[in-house]
C-alpha cells in the first residue's frame, strides 16, 4: 500500500469512528456533521431504505427514541478500500449491545459498510448500510437452509399430525353414523316385535275374553308369554339405554369398595326367571367377604349381561358357572357356559356389525350387549376374554385391576 493510500486509510478511518461513536454515545447534532448533504441509507430495521437526508435523519431519531441509552461495541473488522482520490469504501464487523426497556439486547455480528467523500477536506458518511445475519442463520450459510428446513419439517410433521388427527376424527364420526343407524334399526325392528307381540296376544286375549275367561291354561299360557316378552323388552331397552349412554361418553366410572358375591348373587336372582325356565343350573365359586373397588353399576352391567348371554346360548337342564379369583394384580371373574359355542370366525368377528344368534329355545338378542360389556370393562381399565369352542361352549374372562 502507498504512503498516500496509508494515509487515506487513517483519514476514513478516523472519520468513520468519529461518526460511529456519536452514533454510540447518541449524540445525534455531533453524528449528523459526519453525514454529507444527500447522505442516504439502508438500515437493520424492515422499513429502513431511504433515499433522502430527511428521511434518514428521521430513521434515526426513531432509533434513539427507542434504545436511548449509550451502546458499547468493539470492532473486529475494518478495512479501507479507495475509490478515487477523495472518496472511499469502508466495511467492518462488529458486536453491539443495546440497552433495551426489556434488557440488554446483543448484535453480534453486525455487517456495516460506508462510502465516505471528501468534502471541504473533510471526510463525509455519502452513504451508510447495516444488515444482520438472520438469527437462525449458521456459520457457513449464505441463506438460513437449516433452520428453512428444520421448519418445514416441522410443518410437514405438524401437518401429518392434524391429518392423523382428522382422519381419526373422520373415523369416529363414521363410527357414530354407523352406531347410530345400528340404534335407529333395532328401535324400529327390535323394539317394535316385542311391542307387537305384546298387541297380539292382548287383543286376542280381549276379543276371546268372554269365551276363554274360565281356562285357566289359556290365560296362563298367555300370561307366561306376556311374561317371556315383558323380560325380554326388558333386558333389551336396559341394555339399549346402556349402550347409548357409552357412545355419547356420558358414563364415567365412579369407583367404592363392594362385596363382589352379594353383587354376583343380585345378578343372578335377577335372572333368575330366565335360567330357571330353561332349567339350568348357576353355581358360584366367589371367595367369602372378597371386596373390590370397582363401579358397582358398570360391574353388575357386565356379569348380567355375561351370564344372560351364557342362558341364552346353553341348552335346557346344563350348568353355568360363575367363578372368581382374586389375584396380586388383578380380579378375575369367568362365566363357563357348556352351550353351542363359537367358530374361530365368530370369536374374531364378535364385535363388528352388532352381529346377534338366536339361542336354543330361539331367543332372539339385538347384538349390542358384548359390546356394551367390552366398552364398560374398558372404562374400568380391564380387559374382557373369551375361549369358546363350537359345540362345546364358551368361557368369558374379565379382569379388573386390584389397584385403580
Amino acid at each position: 500500500m502507498s504512503i498516500c493510500n496509508r494515509e487515506m486509510e487513517t483519514e476514513v478511518k478516523q472519520a468513520y469512528l468519529k461518526y460511529f461513536d456519536s452514533y454510540i454515545q447518541r449524540k445525534l447534532d455531533d453524528m449528523l456533521k459526519a453525514f454529507s448533504t444527500d447522505f442516504n441509507m439502508i438500515g437493520t430495521g424492515i422499513d429502513e431504505f431511504s433515499v433522502t437526508p430527511q428521511y434518514s435523519l428521521e430513521l434515526f431519531k426513531r432509533e434513539f427514541s427507542q434504545a436511548p441509552d449509550p451502546l458499547t461495541y468493539q470492532f473486529k473488522v475494518l478495512k479501507v478500500y479507495p475509490i478515487t482520490n477523495d472518496s472511499a469504501y469502508i466495511m467492518g464487523l462488529v458486536d453491539m449491545k443495546f440497552l433495551l426497556p426489556t434488557g440488554e439486547f446483543e448484535y453480534t455480528n453486525n455487517r456495516t459498510t460506508a462510502i465516505l467523500r471528501k468534502e471541504n477536506g473533510e471526510w463525509k458518511l455519502v452513504h451508510g448500510h447495516w444488515s444482520q445475519p438472520a438469527e437462525m442463520q449458521l456459520k457457513g450459510e449464505s441463506v438460513p437452509l437449516s433452520a428453512v428446513l428444520k421448519l418445514n419439517r416441522e410443518l410437514k410433521s405438524q401437518l401429518l399430525l392434524k391429518q392423523q388427527e382428522l382422519e381419526k376424527q373422520n373415523q369416529q364420526l363414521k363410527e357414530m353414523n354407523q352406531s347410530l343407524s345400528k340404534l335407529f334399526s333395532i328401535i324400529s325392528h327390535d323394539l317394535k316385535s316385542p311391542f307387537n307381540a305384546f298387541l297380539g296376544i292382548t287383543d286376542l286375549m280381549l276379543m276371546n275374553f268372554d269365551d276363554d275367561f274360565e281356562n285357566k291354561e289359556y290365560f296362563q299360557l298367555r300370561l307366561q308369554l306376556l311374561n317371556d316378552l315383558a323380560h325380554n323388552l326388558y333386558d333389551l331397552t336396559e341394555n339399549l339405554l346402556n349402550w347409548a349412554k357409552l357412545n355419547s361418553n356420558a358414563i364415567e366410572p365412579k369407583y367404592r369398595q363392594i362385596p363382589i358375591d352379594s353383587l354376583i348373587q343380585k345378578q343372578v336372582n335377577i335372572l333368575r326367571p330366565i335360567w330357571q325356565k330353561k332349567r339350568l343350573k348357576v353355581t358360584e365359586d366367589v371367595p367369602d367377604e372378597l371386596t373390590v373397588s370397582t363401579d358397582p353399576d358398570m360391574l353388575a352391567i357386565i356379569i348380567r349381561n355375561l351370564v344372560s348371554n351364557a342362558i341364552k346360548f346353553s341348552y335346557p337342564e346344563a350348568e353355568i358357572k360363575i367363578q372368581v379369583m382374586d389375584n396380586p394384580e388383578n380380579l378375575t371373574i369367568k362365566v363357563v357356559d357348556n352351550g353351542t359355542g363359537m367358530t374361530t370366525e365368530q370369536l374374531q368377528n364378535l364385535f363388528k356389525d352388532y352381529k346377534s344368534s338366536r339361542g336354543t329355545d330361539n331367543e332372539k338378542g339385538a347384538g349390542i350387549g358384548l359390546a356394551t360389556c367390552k366398552e364398560l370393562t374398558t372404562k374400568l381399565k380391564g380387559n374382557l376374554k373369551f375361549i369358546s369352542e363350537l359345540n362345546k361352549g364358551t368361557t368369558v374372562i374379565v379382569e379388573l385391576p386390584n389397584q385403580i
